[in-house]
């Protein structure tokens, strides 16, 4: 059964008494926050996690931190450092390419997937997210990787995604038409045959893998975020 599913009223009950019992567990403390500084850049690529410095600040003990930290090595989030210890993950512009490359490959794959078990039936997309269209693209990648049924493909594709959430936050930097882009995947999506949607795919990632360098710039300079753009051409 894979990870990510789709619940009814009474699942997002249940969840929602289990997340609150999960915010009290010491691990899920230690986990939530580390991966937020790390994907807000509050501790940036390439420098160490001082295990004393965070269990203070989250006032833990350095266990649920050091199983954290165990957990976001397999994310690739933080990385082994040579002296002992971790640093967080570091995308310079060729990791960066990489990634987006293989995080449009598993979409690609899934795409074919979805195509061969139902034909021109498609899962629906998520509801769009106006305002907000980096996070409505992903949660349209998700379902549509989540619903090829494949753990595999489904584990490699959010670990590639969470990882590109360090460069994701700058893309509002570099697009002012981030809005139009994502209304044209979902509509694609949902009206167009799966070659025409996979080549809209195809575009959307090749056009990341082309500011690679450029976003990986922001991230090293510190640059903040902007929010993202709401705005569509053609309102």
């Amino acid at each position: 059964m894979l990870g990510w599913t789709i619940r009814g009223r009474t699942g997002v009950r249940a969840d929602r008494n289990l997340n609150m019992a999960r915010n009290r567990d010491p691990f899920t403390q230690a986990l939530s926050s580390l991966r937020e500084r790390i994907h807000s850049g509050a501790l940036a690529g390439g420098s160490p996690v001082i295990v004393q410095d965070e269990a203070r600040r989250l006032r833990l003990s350095t266990t649920p931190i050091r199983e954290a930290l165990a957990r976001l090595s397999g994310e690739g989030l933080v990385e082994r450092a040579s002296t002992g210890g971790y640093v967080t993950l570091r995308l310079d512009a060729t990791a960066a390419r990489d990634r987006w490359a293989m995080h449009g490959h598993y979409v690609r794959i899934a795409v074919e997937v979805n195509l061969r078990a139902l034909g021109a039936v498609r899962p629906p997309a998520p509801a769009y997210e106006h305002g907000r269209p980096i996070a409505a693209v992903n949660r349209l990648f998700a379902t549509i990787v989540c619903s090829a049924g494949n753990q595999a493909l489904w584990d490699g594709f959010q670990k590639v995604s969470g990882q590109l959430d360090l460069v994701r936050r700058h893309e509002a930097t570099l697009f002012d038409d981030l809005c139009d882009e994502a209304i044209g995947l979902y509509t694609a999506y949902n009206e167009e045959a799966a070659p025409a949607f996979a080549a809209t795919v195809g575009r959307y990632h090749d056009r990341r893998i082309g500011a690679a360098g450029a976003l990986a710039a922001l991230v090293f300079a510190g640059v903040g975020p902007r929010e993202e753009v709401a705005r569509s051409g053609t309102e």
